[in-house]
């Protein structure tokens, strides 16, 4: 597997590259999945809440087992390997997407590569007023899919050369707003396909991805 070849761009989430800086060659590390990406936003005091809460609900099941206070211990270890099975699931489903825009290809994780051609969807999977300081885009074809943090609590997620590696990726796919038989133009494809985006508002929203509760450039 080739390496992250970014050239010549900031390094920084939320960095700019120079507008005529050519793109890079090779494989493209588009942002950073680390294992607990799937958890961006909800911050180290809410895990910990939320472990303690649920594993001492947990842990009352086992009081007529386990003597207090070990079924306390019980309940939190529980539910610990409930949210490590979950995130260990979600990450296989969405892993690190790469980008070759000499190849015009996308992987998802190490094996599976995909033509950008073959992207056909792009969505927002959650409302972000229900998460307001995430943005996540998800990408999705037949073979593979991938899920882009945009933006957390911290800011812009991305640096400047994934930026522009996935807004041209993006220009290379087939992504639209999807049909239905009784919608073929889609013009009520946000109330049929919720979270679902076209191409322009999927460019939109990787290169300049609106801060916490601003506007998004799609149509909800």
């Amino acid at each position: 597997m080739t390496g992250d070849t970014r050239t010549g761009g900031s390094d920084e989430p939320g960095g700019t590259d120079a507008p005529d800086a050519p793109l890079p060659s090779g494989w493209v590390r588009i942002g950073e999945r680390g294992w607990w990406s799937s958890w961006a936003g909800y911050g180290t005091l809410f895990g910990v809440a939320y472990l303690g809460w649920f594993g001492l609900q947990t842990g009352r099941l086992f009081e007529d087992v386990v003597p207090f206070p070990s079924n306390l211990l019980v309940g939190v270890l529980l539910i610990a390997a409930l949210l490590w099975g979950v995130t260990a699931v979600r990450n296989a489903i969405y892993p690190q997407p790469w980008v070759n825009l000499d190849t015009d290809e996308l992987r998802a994780g190490t094996r599976r590569t995909v033509a950008l051609s073959h992207l056909d969807r792009a969505l927002v999977p959650l409302d972000p007023a229900l998460r307001q300081d995430v943005l996540v885009l998800r990408l999705t074809a037949k073979e593979a899919r991938v899920e882009i943090i945009l933006r957390d609590r911290r800011g812009p997620r991305l640096d400047g050369t994934s930026t522009r590696v996935l807004a041209e990726a993006l220009r290379r796919t087939s992504v639209a707003m999807p049909t239905s038989a009784n919608d073929p133009t889609g013009r009520f494809g946000r109330y049929n396909f919720p979270g679902h985006i076209g191409l322009d508002d999927a460019v939109a929203l990787v290169e300049r991805p609106p801060a916490p509760g601003a506007p998004l450039p799609a149509s909800w």
